[in-house]
């Protein structure tokens, strides 16, 4: 079949930033990378969302693709652990249940546990269903601990903004380039209607190849541009408003999310390490906006941190998620309210489907249909497991739950829950999102007692159901008692520290503008030119920084931030550059050192502070040899880099430039064997020992250097092969305060 797109990608353009847009980023980069020139643009004046607060144990898979580190990310976002939710009042006002992520007893090929469990309540012999699943007790007795084999089932609690942060630092370390600035125009191709670039406010042009909307429920991309539909769900989701607030925390932080039902809706309440999230997800149609949020207030625990703000919203999908050469993710392709907790991993689940069907050679219509048939089919399950906490309910206090209660539903909802009401069973394929035991704990939760179940439980005696119960009931309960507090296991395991102030990140700035506006960076640079050998030129700028002693002091204040980003061949942590400094750093390279590395049109910059922390013993393949800065470029784009040296002492060494001594063939199969070769393969297979590269070899040779200096920065092209002269690690692993740091920053253009 001739493909609905036939011309190769090569640039992935994300619009919007956020937790979607991050999320996709960092996904992207880590599994395609090395192919797709990845590039990402948001505004700072448009705010996000930013209320999902709470996961689903899917999450996890997602973190081991990335490779994360549990406890850095969970300093990094304020996380604590979550092991369900409680729904209070939702069966009936005063009447409580639990939805945990954990298995409930031991099913039987014939019947899921649940079986099992009627037949013993009929006979006297059953406790209360929640005593047989360990996730469930351990929540309600504030219990937690990280098991090894997957022996807890859990997620997390977290800071959605922090986790924005970590997720951009991670896929800036994977070489994904952040652009700052609004959309003005969405540009398309006149004949085939394709989009083929984002022009930003006052800004340059982003020419793309693909594009994925994160833009939220404005959907500018596929909603706006492409003209998609909406599908309301309005007539089963009868809530169209959120208002948010955050408070201090009170006590110990819960292992589990509240649900409190409201006579117009329900509140949630998210522990986190330093604060807890409150919201009230409600209908308009019941409630005022006012009245909304000072019931809300009236219902919170705590100083309350920052003004209720309302979010109004329309549950509900986009008709396609994917046309042309648009992908929609997020809330940019549909809404579901955090019931349940699942935006975040629609978002994910949006990530891993389109990695799984990434376009290859052009874009297939066959993909496209497959894509959006397999999108509807997962949010319509979710949809319908949410409308049953609704629908299923035995509150006669308020309009809003009757009209819940006998409002038509969905026909696989409706006939899902009559079989369960008539047997006892479910239908739920291997697919869903909510295996058997979550649609249980909810249909029984929320008041449904099935007229029946399987037979095959009477086959037991009643002394072997009562064993057979009594010792899933005792398993847990050992279990159980080995489990230090949530609070506890958290502060010896992943305790964070005081949350990063982000009016801090501006801190250089503000001492500068103090000063009458002093320029950051050298207004009036006088720049040394450096031949190296085969006449590639070098550029090299002291006294680069207006103050550089503050910028370091800066730095050191910030050193909880640094972080270690996980397939990131620099060999140390890096903190990406707060936008104060960033800015007039990106306006500094295009007025005096864009000229001087061959011009072209700017397209944005990556900068960073970095440091060298890894013991030589330590270095990776790819850390023990030369690199260059502009992998995965398209044809027309280049790269200028920048090195400013931060430290006083000039042994920790500056920069070192080489050229291959082997083919380009070869050079570029010793790159790839270096990104997937062990490093005792590596060293068999080149001679390349566990040292920092700093002079010729059989691989390379030295073609100059720029040695260090206090506030010293060198300019030069991407292309260029070179590495850090550290030539003696010693003395910078033993240099006080950061040590041997620079900050560096990578500035693409579009040669013209």
């Amino acid at each position: 079949m001739t493909p609905l797109l036939p011309t190769p990608i090569r640039r992935i353009v994300i619009a919007g930033g956020g937790t979607a847009g991050w999320m996709v980023a960092a996904g992207l980069a880590k599994c395609l990378g090395r192919q797709y020139d990845i590039c990402l643009v948001e505004s700072e004046e448009i705010g996000t969302v930013g209320v999902g607060e709470a996961t689903i144990p899917t999450l996890h898979f997602l973190h081991e693709i990335l490779d994360l580190d549990e406890q850095v990310f969970i300093r990094a976002t304020q996380a604590t652990f979550k092991l369900g939710i409680s729904f209070e009042n939702w069966r009936n006002v005063g009447e409580h249940y639990f939805h945990s992520f954990g298995r409930t007893g031991k099913p039987h090929w014939t019947a899921g546990f649940h079986h099992f469990w009627l037949e013993g309540r009929r006979r006297g012999v059953a406790s209360d269903y929640g005593d047989y699943c360990f996730e469930l007790r351990a929540a309600l007795e504030q219990r937690f601990e990280a098991l090894r084999d997957g022996a807890i089932n859990y997620a997390y609690h977290f800071d959605a903004t922090l986790y924005g942060r970590f997720l951009r630092e991670y896929a800036e370390g994977l070489g994904v380039r952040r652009h700052e600035g609004k959309i003005a125009q969405v540009l398309r191709d006149p004949s085939s209607g394709a989009l083929t670039a984002l022009q930003l406010h006052e800004g340059p042009r982003i020419d793309g190849d693909f594009f994925i909307d994160c833009t939220g429920m404005r959907a500018l991309l596929l909603g706006e541009a492409l003209g998609v539909g909406f599908e309301s769900w309005a007539q089963w989701l009868p809530c169209d408003r959120a208002v948010a607030v955050q408070t201090t925390l009170v006590g110990e932080p819960l292992p589990y999310t509240r649900s409190i039902a409201h006579p117009w809706g329900w509140q949630w309440r998210i522990p986190l390490q330093h604060r807890v999230g409150n919201g009230l997800v409600y209908s308009s149609r019941h409630i005022s906006d006012e009245a909304a949020r000072q019931a809300l207030l009236a219902n919170v625990q705590g100083e309350v941190l920052r003004q209720p703000r309302v979010i109004p919203f329309t549950p509900g999908q986009r008709d396609e998620v994917w046309r042309l050469n648009c992908v929609a993710i997020g809330l940019s392709s549909g809404f579901l309210e955090p019931l349940e907790s699942t935006s975040i991993h629609l978002i994910q689940k949006g990530l891993t489907r389109l990695v799984q069907m990434f376009p290859t050679d052009g874009i297939y219509q066959s993909d496209i249909d497959e894509y959006n048939r397999q999108s509807r089919t997962a949010i319509e399950g979710i949809r319908d497991f949410i409308i049953l906490h609704y629908h299923v309910n035995q509150r006669s206090d308020s309009d809003f739950w009757r009209h819940c209660r006998e409002m038509s539903v969905p026909e696989p909802l409706r006939h899902r829950i009559q079989m369960f009401r008539d047997s006892a069973r479910l239908n739920v394929s291997a697919d869903e999102l909510f295996a058997e035991n979550s649609w249980v704990q909810v249909m029984m939760g929320q008041g449904i007692q099935p007229a029946a179940h399987h037979p095959i439980t009477r086959q037991m005696e009643t002394r072997a159901l009562a064993d057979f119960l009594g010792e899933v009931r005792k398993d847990v309960a050992r279990k159980l008692i080995q489990l230090p507090r949530h609070q506890a296991f958290i502060n010896t395991y992943c305790k964070a520290g005081p949350p990063p102030d982000t009016s801090s990140m501006g801190a250089p700035v503000a001492s500068a503008s103090q000063q009458h506006a002093a320029p950051l960076w050298q207004p009036q640079p006088s720049v040394q030119t450096v031949e190296l050998e085969g006449g590639a030129r070098v550029y090299v700028v002291d006294d680069f920084a207006t103050d550089p002693a503050s910028l370091v002091r800066w730095v050191q204040a910030q050193q909880a931030a640094f972080q270690s980003v996980p397939g990131h061949p620099y060999p140390g942590p890096q903190l990406s550059l707060p936008e104060p400094l960033a800015k007039p750093l990106e306006a500094w390279y295009q007025r005096h050192a864009l000229p001087l590395l061959g011009g072209g049109l700017p397209q944005g910059m990556n900068a960073r502070f970095s440091r060298v922390l890894l013991d030589p013993a330590q270095l990776d393949p790819r850390q023990r040899i030369c690199h260059r800065d502009d992998s995965g470029l398209a044809a027309d784009q280049r790269v200028g880099a920048l090195v400013h040296y931060l430290f006083e002492d000039e042994r920790l060494g500056g920069t070192v430039f080489f050229r291959s001594r082997l083919s380009q063939e070869d050079t570029e199969r010793l790159f790839q064997d270096a990104n997937h070769l062990d490093a005792m393969r590596f060293e068999r297979r080149y001679g390349v020992p566990a040292a920092y590269m700093t002079q010729s070899n059989a691989l390379f040779e030295v073609i100059g250097r720029v040695p260090a200096r206090w506030n010293r920065a060198v300019f030069y092209d991407g292309s260029l092969l070179h590495s850090g002269d550290i030539q003696c690690p010693a003395a910078m692993l033993r240099a006080p305060g950061p040590g041997r740091l620079t900050l560096n920053g990578f500035f693409q253009r579009r040669m013209n």
